[in-house]
């Protein structure tokens, strides 16, 4: 018995065993990739993908939707958990166990559509008022670029200040951007893209190896398979391009 309980330990699975379903995978609202649905669940595609991915592989997690920071800072430092959609960095890299990826995003520059700017590229930023949220990776990019970032609490926050004239662009992700403009009624101008990256799932080094190495494996099975549908009925659609 001591024997298989040892095995058991060195495959990482008698803390599953013995803590049941622990696991917390949490996320922010960032459509179309997580947020809140109609009914108050945590939906979205990569939301989805996981929920199809650990029934395929015969795991369970506990889905929580929070402010950004929160959802990375727990991961980041509590057992068991982790944190999704996010972006695989140099300085994130040593501190997660990545699974994925998950979605890919595109990054560009976003200003207000009767705003009289017309920008090419990043080094086109200096001397405006640009604007991110805590701990996004798209913000700290263009912070490493030399560019001061005006940095809020969370990504809806943005349009508002788009809005309200406190910011002259918006780094962030093009889908979003798209998802969070149509949902305020506001109209955007894509400026230029300017970066391509994929998104993962990042868990604590405390997650077993067992699970880890199940769900890589459901994933990848089922991304072999076809692509997931982002124009399913529970994703919130943009009504207008950000540019129109």
């Amino acid at each position: 018995m001591q024997s298989a309980l040892d095995a058991l330990r060195r495959q990482g699975k008698l803390r599953e065993i013995l803590d049941g379903d622990t696991t917390v995978f949490n996320t922010e609202e960032y459509p179309p990739f997580n947020f809140l649905n109609a009914d108050g669940e945590v939906d979205g595609h990569s939301t989805q993908l996981l929920r199809a991915t650990l029934e395929e592989a015969g795991l369970s997690a506990t889905f929580r939707l929070l402010p950004w920071a929160r959802a990375y800072t727990e991961a980041r430092l509590r057992d068991n958990h982790c944190v999704y959609s996010t972006t695989r960095t140099e300085e994130r890299e040593p501190h997660f166990t990545w699974i994925g990826p998950l979605a890919t995003s595109h990054w560009a520059a976003f200003t207000l559509a009767d705003s009289d700017l017309h920008l090419d590229s990043l080094d086109e930023l200096e001397g405006l008022r640009v604007g991110s949220f805590r701990e996004d990776a798209v913000g700290q990019f263009v912070e490493q670029q030399g560019l001061p970032v005006m940095v809020a609490a969370a990504e809806h926050e943005n349009i508002a200040r788009l809005e309200a004239r406190l910011i002259d662009v918006w780094v962030t992700g093009e889908q979003t951007a798209r998802h969070l403009a149509a949902d305020a009624d506001i109209a955007l101008r894509r400026q230029f893209h300017f970066r391509e990256v994929d998104l993962y799932l990042a868990c604590h080094p405390s997650v077993s190896a067992s699970f880890v190495a199940r769900l890589r494996a459901a994933l990848a099975t089922r991304l072999d398979g076809e692509p997931p549908d982002l124009q399913h009925p529970s994703y919130p659609q943009p009504s207008a391009e950000p540019d129109a």
